[in-house]
């Protein structure tokens, strides 16, 4: 128990030493990985035409499987901001979802990836933020508190 609580108290030491929660962590390229010791959550943005494709993708990263569970059908957000910090585009406006917990397994290695097509048709060109999140109730039956772990911030350019 100690060691658990010795290992949670570095990770929020070291995580209190990065670039804060809203500095974005893009490389430019529209991609971007985050990595803890059990998971990993990947964003990839693609755009092709008038479509912005963005691929979420979260691994099982641990030796045994593990299961997240959704608080509804909206397993994700996806919210696209312009350079003024307004917001353009959020996936769940004007959609319904289902009140049910969804339970999900992941064996060791395991990834399962969600994808979404955003029309940008309308969307005038530029730099934009996209802030992508999972929506989780619980992870191996024990209520989520949000981290950072499924969350993502990436810089794209629509053309």
């Amino acid at each position: 128990m100690k060691k658990w609580i010795w290992l949670l108290s570095v990770l929020m030491l070291l995580s209190a030493c990065g670039q804060g929660a809203n500095a974005p962590l893009s490389n430019g390229e529209g991609d971007e990985k985050l990595v803890d010791s059990n998971w990993i959550f990947t964003v990839e943005t693609d755009q092709t035409d008038n479509k912005l494709l963005v691929k979420l993708a979260v691994t099982n990263n641990q030796e045994e499987a593990s299961a997240i569970d959704f608080s509804s059908g909206q397993k994700y957000e996806l919210v696209l901001l312009d350079e003024a910090g307004t917001e353009v585009y959020r996936y769940s406006e004007g959609k319904m979802f289902t009140m049910a917990l969804i339970h999900e397994t992941f064996e060791p290695g395991e990834s399962k990836e969600f994808e979404e097509r955003i029309n940008v048709e309308d969307i005038p060109e530029g730099v934009y933020t996209l802030k992508a999140q999972l929506i989780l109730a619980a992870i191996d039956g024990k209520a989520w508190s949000e981290d950072g772990t499924f969350q993502k911030q990436v810089d794209i350019e629509i053309k």
